[in-house]
């Protein structure tokens, strides 16, 4: 009997952190009120079409290319002069590598309407407005914010490639488009049992095979593809690099509350203007409030932020903290069989934090240049 209302006292619980993600909250920037949720692939469309259509002489967005599923991979640009391919810097932000990693593609999408409702109307006070036109005026702002919008729409971390084995097209399903650039691929076959689990990881953390990626089963996985950027998504980030002027990358996920810089591959290694990068992250964690780390949990290969850097790009990623109702009961355990921390920070107070983050990225873009 004891056990039966512990049971039912830990659902309540459950429900209640649910319930309350579908509150009203206050937004801070735009001065709305709007409950906790998550925009869908058909809604982020529509907003970038009305924003075009309101605010033309800053904001344009093209498509990069179809998914798989013959989704548009949406690029946004924001610039004083949008029309042009100025000398300015440019940043570039992305989230929704991982589709089930909604934090990342709604503070992205949330940056995006920020700073242009507040580029021509002072929505929250002088000063701010100020840093928004000054970020404008003087940085090309490049953001992708749904990398993955086969997987954000699946609430899979993997895209929607029908992988060519048994069951592939349903179990197996699916490239982690963050393992999909080339740098450092061959590192897997030639030393499998090195780059192939990761203690004390169970699974592995590159995957070659997709019969292999057994957390496919669960919507998840590490699948890299059948070779470097094989994937609509990862060349899609690609052709920004190839094409503008990036000088900064920030790539959105979600899983802790750290900045992560260097290396993924193997974190011990050295990296150019690593005091540089050290410096901007810790700043971003002032103002984030993240955890600053180098390298990665793990040693991941075909990583984005690796290939960033191996192009001479100031690269981080962002892994934002879980935030109450943004997983099913059924997702409380991790991949890795890890609890996630049950977090009672609002979505919106999330992304209000990453609009100033983002802002700090943009003026440490225009002081390097």
């Amino acid at each position: 009997m004891r056990l039966k209302l512990l049971m039912i006292g830990i659902l309540l619980i459950m429900l209640s952190g649910t319930l309350l993600a579908n509150g009203e909250l206050c937004n801070i920037i735009t001065k709305n009120t709007e409950k906790e949720r998550y925009y869908t692939y058909e809604e982020l469309t529509d907003i970038l079409r009305q924003l075009q259509q309101k605010y033309p002489g800053i904001f344009d967005y093209f498509s990069l290319g179809k998914t798989w599923e013959g989704r548009d991979i949406w690029l946004v640009k924001i610039s004083d002069n949008v029309s042009l391919q100025e000398k300015e810097p440019g940043v570039l932000y992305t989230g929704g590598q991982h589709g089930d990693e909604k934090q990342g593609y709604q503070v992205v999408i949330y940056s995006i309407l920020t700073i242009v409702e507040n580029y021509t109307d002072v929505n929250v006070n002088e000063s701010f407005t100020e840093r928004v036109r000054n970020v404008v005026n003087n940085v090309q702002l490049f953001f992708i914010p749904m990398v993955n919008p086969d997987g954000v729409e699946a609430g899979t971390r993997k895209n929607g490639r029908p992988n060519n084995c048994f069951f592939g097209s349903t179990l197996f399903r699916g490239v982690d488009t963050n393992r999909n650039s080339g740098y450092k691929w061959e590192l897997l076959d030639r030393y499998p049992f090195k780059f192939r689990y990761q203690f004390p990881f169970i699974e592995k953390m590159n995957v070659k095979y997709p019969l292999f990626d057994f957390s496919s089963t669960r919507g998840e996985g590490q699948y890299r593809g059948l070779f470097p950027f094989s994937e609509p998504e990862s060349r899609a980030i690609k052709e920004v690099i190839d094409t503008q002027k990036i000088s900064i990358f920030i790539d959105y996920n979600a899983a802790a509350n750290v900045i992560y810089y260097g290396w993924e591959w193997d974190h011990d290694q050295p990296i150019e203007n690593e005091s540089l990068l050290l410096s901007i992250a810790q700043d971003a964690s002032a103002i984030g409030g993240y955890k600053v780390e180098k390298g990665s949990i793990a040693h991941i290969l075909g990583s984005m932020r690796d290939w960033m850097n191996s192009q001479g790009i100031l690269a981080f990623s962002i892994e934002l903290p879980y935030t109450r109702g943004d997983r099913p009961i059924l997702h409380i355990i991790h991949q890795n069989g890890n609890p996630l921390p049950w977090k009672n920070e609002p979505i919106l107070q999330l992304c209000e934090t990453n609009v100033l983050v983002n802002l700090y990225f943009a003026e440490r873009a225009i002081l390097l240049h």
